[in-house]
């Protein structure tokens, strides 16, 4: 193996155990442990390059960073929509984009 694909595979591959590293402190059901930690991976695949550019941080440290606490982002956006008046948000663009008044 190239050392220099082994490089770009560690870089990839931080953003995936940044996330594993986490998982030991989340609380739930396994298969709820397992899903954040794919979307903690996910969030650090796409994120890492464009934060570690914007901070200037290198992209293996940046992506295990990203990757554990990633998870952390995904489980507050899940719980705030899991939270948040959908039907009414939905029916209030509705009147507004039909001119009813309030």
């Amino acid at each position: 193996m190239n050392f220099q694909d082994f490089d770009v595979f560690a870089t990839e591959f931080s953003g995936v155990l940044g996330a594993m590293v986490s998982i030991r402190y989340l609380q739930g059901s396994w298969k709820a442990r397992i899903s954040t930690a794919t979307s903690g991976a996910f969030v650090a695949y796409y994120a890492t390059p464009y934060l570690s550019t914007v901070l200037g941080a290198p992209e293996g440290l940046m992506g295990f960073l990203v990757g554990m606490f990633g998870m952390a982002i995904v489980s507050r956006t899940w719980e705030a929509l899991q939270m948040a008046p959908i039907p009414a948000l939905w029916q209030a663009v509705l009147d507004r984009v039909r001119g009813k008044p309030r």
